[in-house]
């Protein structure tokens, strides 16, 4: 049942989103209301997801499949 769930997450993420998250898809996936806050976070290292800069491109950016899993991760706690 488990399994079924995390596919369905990330099913409906990558169909939503692509392969990479940015910008307020990314924030908001992982439960940031504003850039600030996620960007608060972020200095306080409470960002559960691995997120990263590409060159030539602005702001940040995150795997779907990361924020997929760790949506369900969350969700068991």
């Amino acid at each position: 049942m488990q399994q079924q769930t995390n596919e369905d997450t990330l099913n409906k993420l990558i169909s939503s989103f692509g392969p990479l998250l940015t910008g307020q898809d990314l924030y908001s996936a992982i439960g940031y209301k504003t850039y600030s806050a996620f960007h608060r976070g972020q200095l306080c290292g409470e960002i559960g997801v691995h997120v990263f800069k590409i060159p030539g491109r602005k702001g940040w950016f995150a795997l779907t499949v990361d924020v997929a899993k760790w949506l369900e991760v969350q969700s068991v706690k």
